[in-house]
């Protein structure tokens, strides 16, 4: 993980910051040419994602959705299970 936010920051897309509630461990913070790059890469993905929901039914989304906000859910109770202390 360390290595790709490196590589982001020599791409001048992020940039570290103090963090005030940690010491040793720095905020990373979109530049504003990282904002940019985002900004674009947004609308280039809008019109993809919106057109993977064509042709199906409102309720069968809402239904998805409940779905995968009780897995989600159900596999953040198990992390927090499984980690010790």
């Amino acid at each position: 993980m360390q290595r790709i936010v490196n590589d982001l920051e020599k791409e001048n897309l992020v940039a570290f910051e103090a963090n005030p509630h940690h010491r040793r461990a720095q905020l990373v913070v979109l530049t504003e040419r990282g904002k940019q790059v985002y900004t674009d890469a947004m609308a280039l993905q809008a019109p993809w994602i919106n057109s993977l929901s064509d042709g199906i039914a409102v309720d069968d989304i809402k239904t998805m959705q409940k779905i995968m906000a009780s897995l989600r859910q159900k596999l953040e109770q198990d992390t927090e299970e499984e980690e010790p202390g």
